[in-house]
């Protein structure tokens, strides 16, 4: 079974404290916002600092692999004019005119190439034989700019030598061996500045080196760093490494060292040119290449502080005015329970705060009217009860007589009624004193009667109680048969021996309205009072009670009395009998039917919860 959070030693606490304060809710869940929106923000931060970071890498990358394939072509575009130049038939006659006077103008309206010089070379004495700059020729292969040894695979192939300078421009040659004169071999000096024309770089600030197996710097945009190493010291860069296995990639720290006026940290991109052994390294300062990202996280993170700062505004300005509302009608509230009822609330307040002031004051006045009227109806109250004291002195003090006084002289009339009737031999006079002495004895009974009725409407005796009605009436019943030698009381019990709920009295009450039948009746009567059980519509069914005999019953007065509920002067009982038990049903929160079909009485009860 899952426990609650308010189990939990220490957060149950928490929770509580909580709980019992608006501040510290509000409070709470301003920190929970604040925890999601810093979460959600460092999230977002990284998320968008690694895909910007991401795409910097990548432009980057894709940059020097475009610069690696357009340097790629440059080459392959520079060697098949080499091998075109080769090929052509100027070469058979051996007239070094002609052949001069071709190349300088190949070197002139030949726009496909950057040429510098060309020259022809005679293998069989390593000197050049003829040149576009005449000053060359009959110049050993020693004293030229450039050392490469002759070895061709066939007369397609074409060497590439290193970069060198001519006339403060550095270029690059290529070597072709001439078909036509395998003893000659043709050199084209083109010039490097060309490749960077159509270079373009994808951070601001950027720069290109190319580099060869050797370290050396190639090709640049900056001339002054063409023909210089890339990094001092005997170990390659590890960007020129990768890039001679035929890799491309990224990398946050090179270790290019000859860029004087680049400031702080940059970053480099790399990829290799095909069918040579340079590599084109993509250069950026870091500030640079990442401007973007820091102004995007800037801008997230600004956004952030606003919202947050918003936030804490918004629900600090509206928590406090909440709170400061809430603690001042909770202050007027506790005056006015402290019976100060002349509190000002803010009912001039436009929003709900307003309206729940006004309820408040509403309530107030309210309130302050009901207490008035309590005190009122609270004095007349104690005056009834003064008038009621009054009047209960009073009939304790003429039940006190009835009972004594009337029981005395109630004795002293039978007593002298009797000896008077032993006197008289006057048949009319002895049966006028035995009327007296019955009226005198039925002024007796009802006096007991009397005293019935104050302890049903004493408030300890009336509150009703379980009775087991078999046990209760069978007693009383018997009494009453024991006490009247001219009436047969028969009691059916009810096998189930029900209980109700009913005062003490209620079974003394059904004995005297047995009592009263039989003295109400002349000659013999037979009496029969049973008890069953009946399932009605509502839970428990009900406990019934029928009175019956085989005589007159009740008196009519009796029953006309208590069928109208009041007595007059025209409608008044003969007795109490039947009175008493009204009441007690009444008590009983039962019912009482007087003579219905075939039956004296019936009293409906409802069984009580005791007996389940």
């Amino acid at each position: 079974m899952r426990r609650s959070l308010s189990g939990v030693p220490v957060l149950g606490t928490l929770v509580d404290v909580v709980r019992s304060s608006f501040r510290r809710k509000l409070a709470t869940a301003l920190l929970l916002v604040f925890l999601v929106i810093s979460i959600g923000t460092v999230g977002l931060y990284v998320q968008v600092g690694g895909l910007l970071e991401e795409n910097v890498e990548q432009s980057m990358t894709a940059a020097a692999e475009t610069e690696a394939n357009e340097l790629s072509e440059w080459n392959e575009r520079n060697r098949l004019v080499v091998r075109l130049l080769s090929e052509h038939p100027v070469y058979e006659d051996g007239d070094r005119a002609n052949v001069r006077a071709y190349l300088q103008t190949q070197q002139e309206e030949r726009p496909d190439a950057a040429i510098i010089r060309a020259y022809v070379i005679d293998r069989r004495n390593q000197t050049v034989a003829t040149s576009t700059n005449p000053t060359m020729e009959r110049r050993t292969v020693g004293n030229l700019s450039w050392s490469e040894r002759f070895s061709f695979r066939d007369f397609d192939d074409v060497q590439v030598t290193e970069p060198y300078a001519v006339n403060d421009t550095t270029v690059i040659g290529f070597i072709s061996p001439i078909r036509r004169t395998p003893e000659q071999l043709l050199v084209v000096e083109v010039d490097t500045a060309s490749v960077f024309q159509r270079f373009e770089h994808p951070v601001d600030n950027g720069f290109t080196r190319v580099v060869n197996s050797n370290g050396t710097v190639v090709f640049s945009d900056d001339a002054a760093a063409t023909l210089t190493q890339y990094r001092d010291g005997a170990r390659r860069a590890s960007a020129v490494s990768s890039g001679l296995r035929g890799n491309s990639g990224f990398t946050e720290s090179p270790t290019y060292e000859n860029r004087v006026e680049t400031e702080g940290e940059y970053v480099a991109a790399y990829a290799a040119v095909p069918n040579t052994d340079w590599v084109v390294i993509e250069h950026a300062p870091a500030n640079d290449a990442y401007v973007i990202t820091r102004q995007a996280l800037r801008w997230i993170g600004g956004i952030a502080v606003f919202t947050l700062l918003a936030l804490v505004g918004v629900v600090s300005g509206l928590g406090r005015d909440v709170t400061g509302a809430l603690s001042r009608i909770t202050d007027r509230a506790e005056r006015i329970e402290d019976g100060q009822y002349d509190v000002e609330f803010d009912t001039d307040r436009p929003d709900e705060f307003g309206d729940l002031n006004r309820t408040v004051a509403s309530t107030r006045d309210a309130l302050q009217q009901r207490i008035e009227e309590i005190r009122d109806t609270k004095a007349e109250l104690e005056a009834s009860n003064t008038t009621l004291e009054e009047r209960s002195e009073m009939v304790d003090v003429l039940n006190r007589i009835l009972r004594h006084n009337v029981r005395n002289e109630v004795n002293v009339i039978t007593g002298r009624a009797e000896l008077a009737a032993s006197r008289v031999d006057d048949d009319e006079a002895q049966a006028d004193l035995e009327a007296v002495q019955n009226a005198a004895w039925e002024l007796s009974t009802i006096s007991t009667r009397t005293q019935r009725i104050k302890q049903l409407l004493a408030e300890e005796e009336a509150e009703p109680e379980p009775i087991h009605l078999n046990e209760a009436l069978a007693s009383k019943l018997t009494d009453v048969e024991a006490s009247t030698p001219c009436a047969s009381v028969e009691f059916d019990r009810c096998t189930s021996d029900p209980v109700v709920e009913a005062p003490q009295t209620f079974p003394t009450a059904v004995a005297d309205v047995v009592e009263q039948i039989v003295t109400h009746n002349d000659g013999n009567v037979e009496i029969t009072v049973s008890v069953t059980t009946e399932n009605t519509d509502s839970d428990g069914g009900s406990v019934v009670l029928r009175v019956d005999d085989d005589a007159n019953g009740l008196p009519a007065l009796d029953i006309e009395a208590v069928k109208a509920g009041e007595e007059t002067p025209l409608n008044h009982a003969e007795g109490l009998a039947l009175w008493c038990l009204e009441w007690t049903v009444t008590k009983s929160d039962g019912e009482l039917l007087v003579a219905p079909n075939n039956a004296t009485l019936k009293v409906q009860m409802t069984p009580s919860s005791a007996a389940a």
